[in-house]
């Protein structure tokens, strides 16, 4: 589509002032939201820190919404903007201003900020698609400033501490994150995800010995039917703990009433002695399970191992099912 030089002026300014106003919603109103409105779906923002990336409207917006009433109230002053037509329906606009921190904060601090933005128009609406934001501190001087040099260190101080603080924050999140994708909601042990990293990994190294157990959980269908499924999850939970309680770090749950047990920190008498501890305490609390074992201290291999140990389970379970048609005809 082919616009005019006075609708270009017009889109020109456009973009820089909402480049100002997303500036102003951030520092001195806090308000992610209001943001995030002017953001289109693919949209790449870099922040000021080392590293700080993200793509997308559901990335950058969830970036802004952690700022939420953690940016201290600030003033804005000597804004100035250039925008620039990159192609059709395309515009590029830089800027660079003062930040400083309102009085009432009670933190004296003032940073010359710079900024680039992108907007595309769609359907004649401006649509942000990147946002680059960089603080150089080290621009910083007493002039600059405008206080003394104790309290511009202490302010740069302060800053800094907020930044570790949302690294800290922020790495924590992703630690979290990734504990909860290798972990089995039901049972907190293990999930399939996990095992099969573990697996993957088992291809590329051996260990010098290793022990796997495979756990096949019986009866849990007919509890599910004929008790309900909260009394199989129950039942799935009790069976984890059994495990947990020998295998400590070392149990997958790997589908609905599938254990594996893959240790290779024990010798082989050790292992196979858990194994039957685990075994123990289920028959003791009426739990039964079908069990196959594989261990190995020569060509270990977790993938060859748990392929043997199921095997072996599959043997066992026969047994048990052979076993308990016979009882009951019995």
């Amino acid at each position: 589509m082919t616009i005019t030089q006075a609708e270009e002026t017009l889109r020109r300014q456009l973009v820089t002032e909402l480049t100002s106003f997303m500036l102003h919603k951030h520092y001195c109103e806090n308000d992610a939201e209001a943001i995030i409105a002017q953001m289109d779906d693919d949209i790449i923002w870099m922040g000021a820190a080392e590293h700080e990336y993200a793509r997308g409207k559901e990335t950058v917006a969830h970036i802004f919404r952690q700022f939420a009433g953690q940016v201290p109230k600030c003033n804005i002053s000597d804004e100035e903007y250039q925008a620039l037509q990159l192609g059709p329906e395309t515009y590029l606009c830089s800027g660079r201003l003062w930040i400083a921190t309102d009085p009432s904060t009670q933190i004296s601090l003032r940073v010359h900020q710079r900024i680039t933005t992108a907007f595309r128009f769609v359907d004649g609406l401006p649509r942000c698609c990147h946002i680059h934001i960089s603080n150089p501190y080290g621009e910083m001087t007493e002039e600059d400033v405008g206080f003394p040099t104790n309290m511009a260190r202490q302010s740069l101080l302060y800053l800094q501490e907020q930044i570790d603080l949302q690294k800290a924050q922020a790495a924590a999140q992703t630690a979290a994150l990734r504990r909860l994708s290798f972990e089995d909601a039901l049972t907190g042990l293990y999930n399939r995800n996990k095992f099969t990293q573990v697996m993957n990994a088992g291809k590329e190294g051996a260990p010098l010995r290793l022990g796997v157990a495979y756990f096949d959980l019986n009866g849990l269908k007919e509890v599910n039917d004929g008790m309900g499924h909260s009394a199989g999850d129950a039942l799935i939970r009790d069976t984890a703990d059994q495990i947990r309680a020998s295998f400590d770090g070392m149990a997958y749950r790997i589908g609905g009433d599938e254990f594996v047990v893959i240790d290779d920190s024990r010798g082989e008498e050790a292992f196979r002695a858990a194994v039957e501890s685990v075994r123990g305490r289920m028959e003791r609390q009426g739990i039964h399970c079908s069990v196959g074992v594989s261990w190995r201290d020569l060509h270990c291999s977790a993938v060859e191992q748990f392929e043997e140990a199921d095997r072996m389970m599959y043997e066992d379970k026969r047994h048990f099912y052979n076993t308990h048609e016979n009882d009951r005809r019995r």
